[in-house]
């Protein structure tokens, strides 16, 4: 389940705060990455010290240190409160920049790892040719076909699908969470006894938190073509096949 309110940040009192111990992490996680770790260690890191992402969520992934390190209202951007200074956020842009040109004359090695082969669904193993230049060549260890690509070809063909894609219509509902309804049955409570109508107050902005979390966010078409274009392929994307053919076949989240 995904949170409503970013990560870092709570309501209280019915305003936007910092968390003190969620920006901590966020401060953490900027430095972890600037020292020069893989986003996949920062969440091993964060899970093996126990730092739930949510209540409901708790496992950090890429995706989401990903997420955090690329977000700019940690420096105070749109009303948030700042949480990273812009020195540290602009030199983090820039790592990851420079982590991303890493691929050169294939791009497209950034989706290798959700690469499936079309015959037998079996994952596809990269063969590695210098010559092949702006060219993918992969092998199926499952039933032995081979595929040859180029570059382009497949990251157009994922964008275009991106820019086709339709949510499904059957997206699950709302389910009140537990602290939804620990707050629904303390608000009650209070307003049985309204002696104390602040305390009231500061309850029913939790509960109007808490229940907003309970909604599963769907991805829409935009959201996915907005993250192919910025690599975001892990989120994005669940797995791709390609057939002997070369007939590409998108699965997103």
């Amino acid at each position: 389940m995904n949170r409503k309110i970013l990560y870092g940040y709570q309501i209280q009192d019915g305003e936007l705060t910092a968390h003190p111990k969620e920006a901590e992490c966020v401060q953490r996680i900027f430095s972890l990455y600037l020292s020069g770790m893989a986003q996949h260690q920062i969440a091993d890191t964060l899970n093996a010290e126990g730092l739930p992402y949510s209540a409901e969520s708790p496992a950090w992934s890429r995706p989401r240190v990903m997420q955090t390190i690329r977000n700019s209202r940690y420096m105070g951007e749109k009303g948030y409160p700042t949480l990273v200074d812009d020195k540290t956020f602009c030199a983090a842009q820039a790592m990851r920049a420079k982590r991303v040109r890493k691929w050169g004359d294939h791009p497209a090695l950034c989706l290798v790892k959700k690469l499936r082969c079309g015959q037998c669904g079996h994952s596809l193993r990269r063969l590695a040719q210098s010559q092949w230049k702006h060219t993918l060549r992969f092998h199926c260890d499952g039933c032995g076909m081979s595929v040859t690509i180029p570059d382009a070809d497949l990251l157009s063909e994922v964008e275009r699908q991106a820019a086709e894609y339709t949510p499904p219509a059957d997206a699950p509902g709302y389910a009140p969470s537990e602290d939804s309804v620990r707050l629904t049955n303390a608000i009650n409570r209070g307003l049985e006894k309204p002696e104390h109508p602040e305390e009231v107050t500061a309850l029913i902005m939790q509960g109007i938190s808490a229940r907003y979390a309970c909604f599963p966010t769907q991805m829409t078409a935009t959201d996915i073509l907005r993250l192919i274009r910025e690599k975001d392929y892990d989120q994005a994307i669940r797995y791709i096949t390609i057939t002997a053919d070369n007939a590409v076949t998108v699965t997103f989240r």
